[in-house]
């Protein structure tokens, strides 16, 4: 990863298609400049978080994302 942030080394589609996979990121993601945090950005994040789990995970996590927000709600945070 070094030679290739340095300039030394190419990276390969096949390579970057690795490398996105086991970041857990789209392509376009990877190639912006800049990330913004537009609600869209965030649900695309969350979407690729959650899409191969089992439901019963999917369910959890959205108890958690309740539950955090209920507290943010009640702590005027």
């Amino acid at each position: 990863m070094g030679a290739i942030e340095r300039g030394e080394r190419s990276l390969t589609l096949d390579t970057l298609v690795r490398l996105v996979n086991r970041l857990g990121v789209t392509i376009d993601y990877m190639l912006s400049d800049s990330v913004s945090d537009s609600d869209s950005n965030i649900l695309e994040q969350l979407k690729q978080i959650m899409d191969g789990q089992p439901l019963e995970r999917k369910q959890m996590a959205v108890n958690v994302l309740r539950t955090m927000f209920s507290y943010f709600e009640n702590n005027g945070s």
